[in-house]
């Protein structure tokens, strides 16, 4: 019997990912890092949060999109799921590409000294170059990048995900699996971080912190993982294991991160860092999977109403947060008041644009890669007792 039935613990870890990004990206205006605006005074906290959520925080995504690509494959065939794909990824992205990003632009541009005049006078120059190469035309959409990815990832393993399927339904689904396979996946994501030099492209990690090869086995590990039932229940049957294993492998990272203790590449110790950065990706993704499962296994009204809003909250929080965060750090408030501020206006405007504009309007939410307006009642499902 393959694993076709919906996986609603997905769904739940999906809504409160987004919500995670979201106050990452609050948060940074004051970490360490350039971003496209800073406050004036940079916090050492703020810096110590963006590296911790880095490491497992886009990863996650990933890997659930493979998980989800394998459930959408149960029912389309691989030319419905592309057609599906455009709809819902390309078409957003795009949009994103030439209404969104251009005002991120400029603010940055803006913030960074870097120009001077009106958004009016901007938008000419928005076309002039490419961003991340001297230029301004944001290809990715900025934070969009993930769509990006997402898409050309789903045109390039389709074959491979199409051969998983069709071998998939000619064996016998197993009752266990060994514990081998979460280290082998370990080890997978590791290979293109010590084998391809963190700098430039493709082995730069400015995808979230990844390398774009690693993005991608992220993918195929989630769509191969969800494929193979036995796989699955490890995280479940495991999960307090992962948890105290993730905390101390994380612990180990922090600290090296903390004293900025940097191996030279290619060499042994340069692999054991590589090796616990992996580690305590898949530590966390393993853990969240693991309580997930076997917590928010469930579907009701407010999952249908967070899984349908996810898509367009993600793509229009950016563009808000960084026009409020452009007003609110130029206000003599501390930082950690700032960060409030940003959070909390950022949050309401974001969800009264979704609420009230797009949520209504059946051309946004086309643009925003969402379906057709329906309205169903949907009861509590398979809630834990």
């Amino acid at each position: 019997m393959q694993n076709t039935q919906r996986q609603y613990y997905l769904d739940w870890l999906r809504v409160i990912t987004i919500l995670l990004v979201f106050l990452f990206h609050c948060n940074r205006f004051f970490d360490f890092d350039d971003w496209h605006v800073k406050n004036a005074t940079l916090s050492p906290v703020a810096n110590f949060m963006s590296f911790f959520m880095v490491q497992w925080m886009m990863p996650i995504f990933f890997f659930i999109s493979g998980a989800s690509t394998w459930f959408a494959l149960q029912s389309k065939t691989g030319g419905k799921f592309i057609t599906d794909r455009v709809k819902r990824i390309l078409v957003p992205l795009v949009f994103g590409i030439f209404i969104l990003s251009p005002h991120q632009v400029y603010l940055e541009r803006l913030s960074h000294h870097q120009f001077n005049g009106s958004l009016l006078d901007f938008l000419p120059k928005y076309f002039s170059g490419f961003y991340a190469f001297g230029g301004n035309f944001a290809w990715m959409g900025l934070h969009l990048w993930y769509l990006l990815l997402l898409f050309i990832f789903s045109l390039i393993a389709l074959p491979l995900f199409l051969i998983i399927k069709k071998n998939r339904k000619n064996k016998s689904e197993r009752r266990t699996a060994s514990p081998l396979y979460l280290i082998a996946f370990v080890i997978i994501l590791a290979l293109p971080g010590y084998f391809m030099f963190p700098e430039g492209f493709p082995g730069g990690r400015m995808w979230g912190g990844w390398n774009i090869i690693e993005h991608l086995f992220l993918f195929i590990l989630g769509y191969y993982a969800f494929s193979k039932p036995e796989i699955t229940k490890l995280w479940s049957q495991y999960r307090y294991t992962f948890l105290i294993l993730t905390i101390l492998l994380t612990v180990g990272n922090l600290y090296l991160f903390a004293n900025r203790i940097m191996f030279e590449f290619g060499t042994v110790f340069y692999l054991l860092k590589i090796l616990l950065r992996a580690a305590v990706c898949f530590g966390w993704i393993y853990t969240l999977l693991g309580f997930a499962g076997n917590k928010l296994n469930y579907t009701n009204s407010n999952l249908k109403y967070g899984n349908e809003a996810v898509l367009p909250f993600y793509i229009i929080h950016q563009p808000v947060i960084v026009v409020i965060g452009y007003f609110v750090i130029q206000l003599q408030l501390p930082i950690g008041i700032k960060y409030l501020v940003i959070v909390l206006v950022s949050f309401v405007v974001v969800m009264t644009l979704y609420i009230f504009l797009i949520k209504k309007s059946p051309i946004l939410r086309y643009l925003f890669g969402m379906g057709k307006m329906a309205s169903v009642e949907v009861k509590t499902i398979n809630k834990p007792t």
